[in-house]
């Protein structure tokens, strides 16, 4: 039986947050959205296998963000989208996007087909 992968959407604008959300439901992932504050309390991050971390997540708290999901769930593959000004730390993410829905979407696919997640990740297919 095939499942989705879960997907925790970290945001602290609330425009950007709820747009990814209905992105990636749409893509047939199943997603949670949080804020920052909300994410670094979040206890169950080992049920997910991926986690986007949004520009607008000051980049020191998406540092936090990134090591604290690192040390609770080792398996997860880390998303950041690169600000829009460019910034001297990079985002230590297994990834790093610029903005945009498709570039998203192709991000988290691309996670998908890595080998450390494969087997949690339903790839939902695209027709044309």
């Amino acid at each position: 039986m095939s499942h989705s992968i879960r997907v925790l959407s970290i945001s602290d604008d609330d425009g950007l947050r709820s747009s990814r959300e209905l992105l990636l439901l749409k893509d047939g992932y199943e997603i949670e959205s949080a804020t920052s504050n909300t994410a670094l309390s979040v206890s169950h991050v080992r049920s997910f296998s991926i986690a986007v971390i949004c520009r607008s997540v000051d980049p020191q708290r998406a540092m936090a963000l990134t090591d604290m999901l690192r040390r609770y769930n080792p398996q997860m593959q880390i998303l950041c989208i690169s600000p829009l000004e460019a910034r001297l730390d990079p985002c230590a993410a297994d990834l790093e996007i610029p903005s945009g829905p498709e570039t998203i979407l192709a991000g988290v696919r691309q996670l998908c087909n890595q080998k450390s997640v494969r087997n949690a990740c339903y790839q939902p297919s695209h027709h044309g």
